[in-house]
């Protein structure tokens, strides 16, 4: 019986990735965004980048980084440290190249590999999409046993993000 639930939940989650990737992917991408945090590094503890298709031929690029060197603020017991905040202009031969970079991963992938437990509690995802439809990958540490969760693509587009956001990649993940 359990056996068959997880199958079935199995094809359920396979179908509802089709039907989400072919919506995305039948539309123009018009928005992709980045999200890592960790509780490790004190620097880039929590980055966000946010690019944007705004018209149509310009794009936009967003880059908020939150350190926890920060003061504690002892009335609230919660750090006074406000995101770093960066806007970048990107050209449309960058944002295509993102485009392409996101299309060689594969939900499979994402899903089907093994998954470590917490570690350094890195958490990371990419989202990406047009008009209300769109596609997220969520992973925890990607760069723990890359090869052996097929995680080369998801990798490389983050890195590749992370590069036109103006970021060092060996400082982030």
């Amino acid at each position: 019986m359990t056996s068959q639930f997880s199958m079935k939940a199995l094809l359920l989650t396979i179908f509802v990735s089709f039907i989400s990737l072919t919506s995305a992917f039948s539309q123009e991408v018009r928005f992709i965004e980045l999200e890592y945090s960790t509780a490790v590094r004190t620097d880039n503890a929590h980055v966000k980048v946010y690019i944007s298709r705004d018209t149509h031929d310009t794009y936009s690029l967003r880059v908020e980084s939150l350190s926890l060197r920060s003061e504690i603020n002892p009335n609230s017991l919660k750090p006074e440290a406000k995101p770093t905040v960066k806007k970048i202009a990107i050209t449309g031969g960058q944002f295509q190249a993102l485009v392409i970079s996101l299309q060689k991963i594969k939900q499979a992938d994402i899903i089907g590999g093994p998954h470590p437990s917490l570690l350094d509690g890195a958490s990371c995802s990419i989202s990406y999409g047009a008009n209300g439809t769109g596609v997220t990958y969520h992973v925890n540490t990607p760069v723990y046993e890359t090869d052996k969760r097929n995680l080369h693509n998801f990798l490389d587009a983050y890195k590749l993000i992370l590069q036109i956001a103006e970021l060092d990649p060996e400082k982030i993940i």
